[in-house]
Formats: structure tokens, C-alpha cells, sequence
């Protein structure tokens, strides 16, 4: 993850471009693009992966070509799309002077030269992949 160095607190995160979503505080607020991702149970995901060992290999089928992801058990949403190629993923920390209650947040945008339809594509493959494994570890 790239660190959110920026001091604009002023403009809402939804007018940067390429702005896709976020995750404060493990909450998954998925724009367009990324909603399908809403539909898997990561939490069930990760408890059956912790029950096989911890660690599962995802192989995604991106039209780009298969990218490899490693889930460990209990690994976040941003983790996971930290490893996709179309995605890029910034963690804000918040001002330093945030206190004990500020949150941490991770925002989602389109990697740089990824055209919508690309991206879109990846999510699906991404989440197949997930589901697709999930129902195998549901079998065993």
C-alpha cells in the first residue's frame, strides 16, 4: 500500500479522479466499480481459510494475463485489492494530531493507464475466484 500523503482536507475524496472506494475501520464502502466485491462473506472466507492452514493461493484470470494473490486468513478487502494490478491502494492514517480515536482508511482508485472496462473485468475475475473458492472449501 502507498501511504496517503495528502493535506487537503478540504476537497471530498469522491472528487479525486479515480476515486473507486474505501475502507474505514475494516466498513468496505464500495463505489460502482467495486460493488460485486460487496457480495462475498470475507468474514466466512477467512474463518474456512484459517480452518485449511491460513493461506490460500488465488489465481485470477485477468484479461492482461493470471496475476497470482496471496489471501491469508483475515487479510481486508484492501489487502486483497493491494494485489491487483488495475487497483491502487493508499492508506491514510489521518493528521497526526488525530488522537486515539481516528481510524484508519484505505481508499481504492484506478491504477494509472487501466481503462474502466479492465478494471471492472478484474473485480469479477477477482471475485469468481474468491466465491469460486469459498464453495471448495465449503465442500471439504
Amino acid at each position: 500500500m502507498i501511504i496517503w500523503d495528502n493535506d487537503d482536507y478540504e476537497t471530498p475524496i469522491e472528487e479525486y479522479p479515480g476515486y473507486r472506494g474505501l475502507t474505514y475501520d475494516g466498513t468496505f464502502l464500495a463505489g460502482t466499480a467495486l460493488q460485486t466485491l460487496t457480495t462475498i462473506d470475507l468474514l466466512k472466507y477467512s474463518e474456512l481459510v484459517d480452518e485449511h492452514g491460513g493461506d490460500r493461493r488465488l489465481d485470477v484470470a485477468l484479461p492482461s494475463g493470471d496475476v497470482s494473490i496471496l489471501f491469508r486468513a483475515y487479510d481486508s478487502i484492501a489487502e486483497i485489492l493491494d494485489q491487483l494490478p488495475t487497483v491502487k491502494v493508499y492508506l491514510d492514517n489521518g493528521p497526526p494530531d488525530g488522537g486515539p480515536a481516528s481510524g484508519g482508511i484505505c481508499y481504492f482508485f484506478i491504477a494509472d493507464g487501466v481503462t474502466e472496462t479492465e478494471l471492472e473485468a478484474s473485480i469479477a475475475a477477482l471475485a469468481t475466484t474468491i466465491k469460486t473458492d469459498l464453495a471448495s472449501l465449503e465442500s471439504h
